[in-house]
């Protein structure tokens, strides 16, 4: 039976007189591969960016794995298991690819260096980024970047990964590998949160979609209830919804 792993409250956050989340309520069970779609503007990123410690909520709780965790940095969570990836690839350019990897997989102190290498070459085995080891990550193109990032995040072993637009620009090939990976990594037991606009992608992946406008969730049900739901069309998919 799938336990409660990670517990919303009450959650607000404002940016001078603009209410980005207002009170939002949800739980994520463990090992749910979750869908959160929404407009532009609706509070996507600013949900993840609060869970993984970036921004400072303005009330409200976090609790994962039952315990406490709201307001603590973003390295203490992902020491503690929370992975993120962000809309805009962050990666250390001016490194080669194994050692993005091992910035990530030293700097807990778990693994000697040997250890993390033996893991990095593996991740990036999988991602068929191997040959590329030892190459800038400047060299990469854009979709590269982003299967470095899912490679990095899963040098810490993460117990839930929040993806932000992982899909944007990517080629629809390599979208349907990443495609592939998420599923595996989620099948494996990883608690998966993805934003995307590609509802294809969504609908595809996820067994739960929760809907956000305007900071409130308007809808949290399964593909075909979103598809169907009056308020999410109205909202979010508007005259997209057919295509969708």
């Amino acid at each position: 039976m799938m336990h409660e792993q990670l517990d919303i409250s009450g959650l607000v956050k404002r940016f001078g007189g603009l209410t980005a989340l207002n009170s939002v309520d949800m739980t994520v069970g463990s090992g749910e591969l979750l869908g959160l779609i929404g407009p532009n503007g609706s509070g996507k990123t600013t949900l993840l960016n609060i869970v993984s410690g970036y921004y400072k909520a303005d009330g409200g709780s976090i609790n994962f794995e039952r315990r406490p965790v709201l307001g603590h940095a973003p390295h203490q969570l992902a020491r503690q298991g929370i992975g993120r990836s962000f809309q805009v690839t962050k990666i250390f350019r001016r490194l080669t690819v194994l050692q993005n990897m091992l910035v990530a997989g030293l700097s807990d102190g778990a693994q000697s260096q040997s250890e993390a290498t033996d893991r990095a070459m593996g991740l990036l085995r999988d991602l068929k980024l191997e040959r590329l080891a030892h190459e800038r990550a400047s060299s990469l193109s854009g979709g590269q970047g982003k299967l470095l990032e899912f490679a990095r995040i899963m040098m810490l072993s993460p117990k839930i990964v929040l993806l932000d637009e992982p899909f944007g620009g990517v080629h629809p090939e390599l979208k349907r590998f990443m495609h592939d990976h998420i599923r595996k990594w989620n099948d494996s037991g990883v608690t998966i949160i993805l934003i995307s606009h590609d509802m294809g992608s969504i609908f595809d992946l996820c067994q739960r979609v929760v809907t956000l406008s305007y900071g409130d969730i308007i809808c949290d049900g399964t593909p075909e209830e979103t598809r169907n739901d009056p308020a999410v069309l109205d909202a979010y998919l508007g005259d997209h919804h057919g295509a969708a």
